[in-house]
């Protein structure tokens, strides 16, 4: 028998960008990877290391080539308080320059534990691949010392990556007059879109609380690296990745959606919060409700309303003729006069017959949107919280917060047909746009009519209404 030589199984170093919504993916494209026979190292923070982990563990056996390595993240020394190691720790828009100093110092030190690993062997090779998260720019340097590919992950979803290398090579943006004014951005023909400057990005404002030089390095990375991975799948893009592909000259792979990665995972590996009495609560309250029924209500992991928006908002939400399930971040922060509101308007018990549950804090969204009582989900277009709506089947009321979640709108609503937007114009502040408060004190800009408006469309919306859940329940068959 003649000899065969076996190659080495490829091993990736996975590097997340350190905030929730991004961990999350890139943490179960590295489960994939291992599931298909690759092994992995996970680069993380200590403070993210259980979030990690956990996420880890709920892939179950498909993530046992996983390695999750603590790297001490350098935030007293960039003059953060203790614990602040991803972006949703971030109190003040005054340290977000601090952090992405920090975040620098931290690739100096994974450099240099990439530096000690042992030299190659046929047994232990050295990471044959880089796959990093969007701002770790220093990512390209310790792939090149490795002598290995580096790829990005923006957590974006391929048709935003392309209206952004659309904004980037023709910046159609810098002739308009005013934040307000819409202008034309032909990404994606023959779709037709228009946009306010204010309704993009961070990195393409004239002003935010990141420093500009930090996007001129995220650039300078994106032209770099060798190629883009993004969690989403071809059938939802409508062409987004061959023109993305065309656009850059890079290998585009998309992958997704991977927040199926651990649905055949048994119970006792899924994410410990899933056994939690709150997850129990929200699960059997659902379990009291008609199919199609319920309307879910979240706005990311760092979704955050100005008080008087929440306020209209809830009014509307608790006079819907159909049963709500809200999820409130932030709440230990709320005045305590909308706390009261809340109190007497909403029911956090869990009662079977009650109309309007509210949720403070996590919630277990993957298991909510797939439960037969949800018919509808009113959310900030986060792509993580989309393709998590997509691969349930379920039909979407868009409400844009900030990032790309106002391109994210155009694909859900006027490309792929599976949502309505509730008519929000402009971003809602935070730290990393620079709002001193989070737009705290800020007026309500979208009324309770306008609201429940959009609901009615949504849960009750006659034949169209029809054709978005049957388009929905088409998509979710392809994912």
């Amino acid at each position: 028998m003649d000899e065969v030589t076996l190659c080495p199984k490829p091993r990736f170093l996975v590097i997340p960008w350190p905030a929730t919504s991004h961990m999350i993916p890139i943490v179960d494209i590295g489960c994939l990877l291992a599931a298909h026979g690759a092994a992995v190292t996970i680069i993380t923070t200590p403070s993210s290391s259980q979030l990690v982990q956990s996420r880890v563990d709920r892939a179950g056996q498909g993530s046992a080539g996983v390695t999750v390595t603590a790297i001490p993240f350098p935030g007293a020394e960039a003059g953060l308080p203790d614990g602040c190691e991803r972006t949703d720790h971030i109190p003040s828009p005054d340290l977000v320059p601090n952090f992405f100093v920090a975040t620098a110092r931290f690739g100096e030190a994974v450099a240099r534990h990439c530096r000690r690993l042992p030299t190659a062997t046929a047994a232990h090779p050295r990471p044959s691949c880089v796959v990093a998260g969007m701002c770790h720019t220093w990512a390209h340097g310790v792939a090149r010392e490795l002598g290995a590919p580096c790829f990005i992950f923006h957590g974006f979803c391929a048709f935003a990556l392309l209206c952004c290398e659309y904004l980037n090579t023709h910046r159609p943006h810098e002739a308009v007059g005013s934040p307000d004014e819409l202008f034309d951005l032909p990404a994606l023909p023959p779709f037709e879109f228009r946009f306010a400057r204010r309704q993009l990005p961070i990195h393409f404002q004239p002003s935010s609380s990141i420093p500009e030089d930090r996007h001129r390095e995220l650039r300078e990375f994106e032209l770099a690296v060798d190629g883009i991975v993004v969690n989403s799948f071809e059938e939802l893009e409508h062409g987004s990745v061959s023109r993305l592909a065309a656009a850059t000259g890079k290998a585009v792979l998309s992958v997704g959606p991977v927040s199926l990665c651990g649905a055949a995972a048994p119970p006792s590996l899924l994410d410990s919060r899933a056994n939690s009495d709150d997850a129990r609560l929200c699960m059997a309250w659902l379990d009291a409700k008609r199919a199609d029924s319920v309307l879910y209500v979240s706005f990311g992991s760092a979704g955050r309303m100005p008080p008087a928006q929440l306020i209209q908002l809830g009014l509307a939400l608790v006079s819907c003729p159909w049963p709500v399930l809200w999820v409130i971040k932030g709440a230990d922060t709320l005045p305590d006069d909308v706390n009261e509101w809340l109190q007497r308007n909403t029911d956090g018990s869990g009662l079977p017959e009650s109309q309007c549950l509210a949720l403070r804090g996590w919630a277990p969204q993957v298991a909510i949107l797939e439960h037969p009582a949800v018919g509808g989900f009113l959310t900030h277009c986060g792509w993580g919280s989309t393709l998590e709506s997509v691969a349930a089947g379920v039909p979407m009321a868009t409400w844009p917060f900030s990032a790309e979640q106002f391109l994210n709108e155009k694909l859900i609503v006027h490309v792929l047909g599976i949502g309505l937007s509730v008519g929000v114009t402009k971003p809602t502040e935070s730290v990393l746009t620079g709002a001193k408060d989070g737009g705290g004190k800020a007026d309500a800009d979208v009324g309770m009519e306008q609201v429940k408006q959009a609901l009615d469309m949504l849960m009750d919306g006659g034949a169209d209404g029809e054709a978005r859940k049957t388009k929905a329940k088409e998509l979710k068959a392809k994912s």
